[in-house]
């Protein structure tokens, strides 16, 4: 799929016809992620920012959350952009604890009095939760059948045999917070969980036969969707969807152990040029027509809870409910914040061996 270069000008045509004159000159640079993400991020969130502020956006393409916070942390606040558009969970800890990303309150951005109030307790205050995402199995329909559990992608041989060995997808710790649930859920299967992820580094052990690509970013997954060359993986729930309307012969779903939830976070770097409109941004994004756009466009579920009008597709694969919110996993970021160095170590031993 075609993406736009790296640091894209986003002008010209867009340009509204009520543009006001003191802010014609204003640019604000935003880092988010590749792929069909940025496809409809654009076309759904900066495009229509840039026509309704008559402002220049540049986008500039991270590679993902970890990779941006590192990015944050390295430039001690003053990275180059002024809005990280996606980092979860513990990179805000992080930027909360190292007082690299603003303060956010409904001062700044007045439209967090509409999110769920899950929101407000799932990150500190230095940023906003634009959309939820889960974790669910996402298997080829053509290739094998649908997986019931974890322990089919953990434990690929006891359910598919060795046709399966190297059409597991896996994914980088390090970059990637989707391995890190991933490794949650398989310490689950054997009794344990975020404190205690022995079985984790058993089962993957287990797993490494089976194999095939591991990459850095979802993105990166694309190719491997389209040649049919990955049948199983552990994905995020608005990627899945994407591809699934796109017509790939996928299917997803949540295995009987349940999952975990992504929170996506919007944050300012302290250092960012333009705040005003940064924190402009990050209040458009929580807009209830633009939520709309880009949660039915992303397959994204929504972050605030007030929208009741989605299609009913939509509404039974996404969290648009304070019962489906409050039975949502999301564990403790900062336990996975403070030992996620040495899980991904423990990951590159493995991998290595």
């Amino acid at each position: 799929m075609q993406t736009l270069p790296r640091r894209t000008l986003l002008t010209g045509a867009l340009a509204a016809p009520f543009v006001i004159s003191a802010r014609a000159a204003e640019t604000l640079v935003v880092t988010a992620y590749g792929g069909e993400y940025q496809e409809v991020f654009t076309k759904t969130v900066l495009q229509p920012f840039e026509q309704k502020f008559g402002v220049h956006i540049i986008y500039d393409q991270s590679g993902g959350a970890a990779q941006t916070y590192a990015k944050i942390r390295a430039a001690r606040g003053a990275p180059g952009f002024d809005v990280a558009a996606e980092l979860t969970a513990p990179e805000a800890i992080l930027g909360g604890r190292e007082k690299l990303l603003e303060p956010v309150s409904e001062r700044e951005v007045p439209n967090l009095k509409y999110v769920w109030q899950k929101s407000l307790t799932a990150i500190p205050p230095v940023g906003v939760i634009p959309y939820y995402q889960y974790t669910p199995l996402l298997w080829n329909k053509h290739k094998i059948d649908k997986p019931d559990s974890w322990a089919d992608y953990w434990m690929p041989g006891a359910k598919y045999g060795d046709k399966i060995k190297g059409h597991l997808l896996g994914h980088d710790p390090g970059s990637n917070v989707l391995e890190v649930y991933a490794l949650i859920m398989a310490a689950k299967l054997k009794g344990g969980g975020v404190d205690d992820m022995a079985g984790a580094w058993e089962l993957l052990k287990q797993q490494k036969p089976y194999l095939g690509p591991v990459i850095q970013t979802s993105a990166q997954a694309a190719p491997y969707f389209e040649n049919e060359e990955v049948w199983l993986t552990p994905y995020w729930s608005a990627r899945s969807g994407y591809y699934v309307a796109k017509g790939y012969p996928f299917g997803f779903t949540i295995p009987k152990e349940g999952t975990i939830g992504l929170v996506d976070v919007s944050s300012v770097p302290v250092g960012a040029a333009n705040k005003k409109l940064a924190f402009e941004f990050l209040n458009f994004r929580l807009d209830r027509d633009v939520q709309r756009a880009f949660c039915l466009g992303y397959f994204a579920s929504p972050g605030r809870p007030d929208i009741t009008d989605w299609p009913a597709e939509f509404a039974e694969n996404q969290i648009v409910t304070e019962q489906k919110m409050a039975a949502l996993d999301l564990p403790d970021s900062a336990v996975i914040g403070r030992m996620r160095n040495a899980w991904v170590m423990q990951w590159q031993e493995i991998m290595a061996s």
